[in-house]
């Protein structure tokens, strides 16, 4: 069973009930949620050590050139 919640305090309020009967012990594993900014460091620090460069030719034809659909206005 996996289960969100988010620490107030001391205090860890789950973000849905959980149906456990009492004194059940139970095990928590904390994972930090990161927010974009680190989550786009956690990325280039991975692709800088395995060594995956970019350079002007990379992203050269990516876009699609034709006009696209007609627009009517």
């Amino acid at each position: 069973m996996l289960v969100k919640g988010i620490k107030k305090g001391k205090i860890i309020e789950l973000l849905e009930e959980v149906n456990l009967p009492d004194n059940q012990e139970i095990l928590i594993e904390i994972k930090e949620v990161n927010d974009f900014w680190s989550a786009y460091q956690k990325f280039r620090a991975k692709i800088e050590r395995e060594g995956i460069t970019f350079d002007d030719n990379t992203f050269d034809n990516l876009r699609d050139k034709s006009p696209g659909r007609e627009v009517d206005l």
